[in-house]
């Protein structure tokens, strides 16, 4: 694959590239004005791609992206059906790893390949989740995994319990797992968040809460009273992902406890830097 990426200001000599006349996909990235930190993203496909981004660069609705990559075949060997499978399988694993949101609207999966074909282009999608994060869109990397690893290596490796240890939080309300990955604290599929805020939810807070349930991934408890989470969810800090758990400002280092030992994650963190340091 042959990828080309240009600011929002450099998109009129991306679209003179020579590749920006072939068959290909795109993504038009910017920051979200909601949620600090968080990315906006748009895929589509085009038979001449130039002409896709041209349209998009006059469209008000795409007044959000300030980056765009194109990504297109070496020997000019993907058809418009390549493209719709690769853009709609991009946006599903978008919408899987939460980590940005997505500005196209719902699609349904393409199904219009024959399986030899499917193959070939499920092998260009492992070739393209390894070229994104390089060039620096790192969208499609599920919450917890930590960068540079594919899926496919962070299902075959399996390193031992205390290497990732987990932390709990138990507050009668709420009942979460989480664990570290990288430099992200990631809540495990199937905690619980308390219902309803509390009165010292900030702005942040309420944001998260709000799009965790709009995506699905935070739904009401069959009993009605806690709210549950269906996907991993990544968090920059202990301390984000307690507040979104709890409702409320918390301090993570507090709120999170080792589940093997019951420590405190302040404590036990504190512990791990001492031995790290004392080797």
């Amino acid at each position: 694959m042959r990828a080309a990426v240009a600011s929002r200001t450099a998109l009129p000599d991306l679209i003179r590239r020579e590749e920006a006349s072939r068959t290909g996909i795109y993504l038009l990235v910017g920051p979200d004005p909601d949620l600090p930190g968080r990315q906006l993203v748009y895929v589509g496909e085009g038979d001449q791609v130039r002409t896709r981004l041209a349209a998009h660069d006059a469209d008000e609705s795409k007044e959000f992206f300030t980056r765009a990559v194109l990504i297109v075949s070496k020997d000019e060997n993907l058809t418009k059906a390549h493209g719709r499978y690769l853009e709609s399988r991009i946006i599903a694993a978008i919408r899987g790893a939460g980590r940005a949101k997505l500005v196209n609207g719902t699609e349904p999966p393409f199904k219009g390949l024959p399986e030899p074909e499917i193959a070939d282009m499920e092998r260009v999608l492992d070739e393209i989740e390894i070229l994104l994060p390089v060039l620096g869109f790192d969208v499609l990397r599920p919450a917890g995994q930590e960068a540079g690893t594919t899926a496919s290596q962070a299902a075959i490796a399996d390193l031992p319990a205390t290497q990732k240890p987990e932390f709990v939080s138990r507050d009668g309300a709420s009942e979460a797992k989480a664990r570290e990955a990288g430099d992200e604290f990631v809540v495990l599929a199937g905690s619980v968040a308390r219902l309803r805020e509390n009165p010292s939810a900030g702005d942040f807070i309420l944001r998260k809460r709000k799009e965790l349930r709009e995506a699905g991934s935070l739904v009401t408890t069959e009993d009605g009273k806690g709210l549950r989470f269906t996907t991993d969810v990544a968090f920059d800090s202990p301390s984000g992902a307690g507040s979104v758990v709890f409702g409320g400002n918390v301090n993570g280092r507090e709120f999170w406890r080792h589940a093997a030992t019951g420590r405190r994650y302040g404590e036990w963190r504190a512990s791990v830097i001492g031995s790290e340091g004392a080797a």
